[in-house]
Formats: structure tokens, C-alpha cells, sequence
């Protein structure tokens, strides 16, 4: 099952599935930088792949897949600027520190947490039964 985001809602339903993982593609602001600070960044696991550990109304809190710690995402502003397309999340990334930069975001499911696709097929079998045995 691919995944299709199309808006805040449906990026809030993917991480609230089992498996839910995204992982930093582009990072504009880091693209800028020397390139002593890029491998620090990449050597603290910035760019490693990250499943939810949290959820709340306002934020999500993830861990870094083989490095120690947390990084959190908040949309309590209402995500103003996000753009969702296809399995990509972009976020304006406002530092104040030159042009406008943003954060790059691809999501996926965690090997074998991919959630089988929906069938109306076996929903109406399921309702048919159902109603054979109330009869």
C-alpha cells in the first residue's frame, strides 16, 4: 500500500499507523552549510531514518533509528506553508539566517508494518454474513 498524503490530517493518520516512518530527504539550510558541519549533522543521525515514538494535538516525538535520543516535529501553528504530494512531506524551515529554507520529508512503513490494502469486496462479504445470521 502506497502512501498518499494530501494534507495535515492525512500525515496525522499515517503516523498514527504501527510502522510509521519518515526520514529527512532534503534539508536546504544544512545544503548551505561547511562541510565540517554537514557530517556532524549527518554523524548525529539526522538523516537516519525516524519511527514515532509519540503522538500528541500538536507534535510528534520520533527516535532516530540506531542513534540515542529524540527529535520532535510540531505543526501547532497549523502547518502553515507544508506541502504534501504523493509520500513527501516539505516544511518551511524559518531560521532567520538568510533565504527561506525548508525540510524535505519521505514516508514510509517500517518493513513489515505496511498495512494491507482496504477490499469493499471483503467488507461486503463481511456485512452479507452478518445480516444471514440476524435473519
Amino acid at each position: 500500500m502506497a502512501v498518499i498524503l494530501r494534507n495535515l490530517a492525512d500525515f496525522k493518520r499515517f503516523l498514527g499507523k504501527p510502522g510509521a516512518t519518515i526520514q529527512l530527504v532534503r534539508n536546504t539550510f544544512m545544503d548551505r552549510q561547511p562541510d565540517a558541519t554537514r557530517e556532524a549533522y549527518r554523524d548525529k543521525g539526522m538523516y537516519a531514518p525516524r519511527a514515532v515514538q509519540a503522538l500528541s494535538r500538536k507534535a510528534a516525538v520520533f527516535t532516530l533509528r540506531g542513534y540515542p535520543g529524540t527529535v520532535w516535529l510540531y505543526w501547532d501553528k497549523g502547518a502553515r506553508g507544508w506541502r504534501f504530494s504523493g509520500d513527501t512531506v516539505t516544511v518551511p524551515l524559518v531560521t532567520g539566517l538568510g533565504p527561506p529554507d525548508e525540510l524535505v520529508y519521505r514516508c514510509s512503513f517500517a518493513d513489515g508494518f505496511e498495512p494491507a490494502p482496504r477490499s469493499r469486496v471483503a467488507r461486503r462479504a463481511k456485512h452479507d454474513e452478518a445480516h444471514r445470521a440476524s435473519v
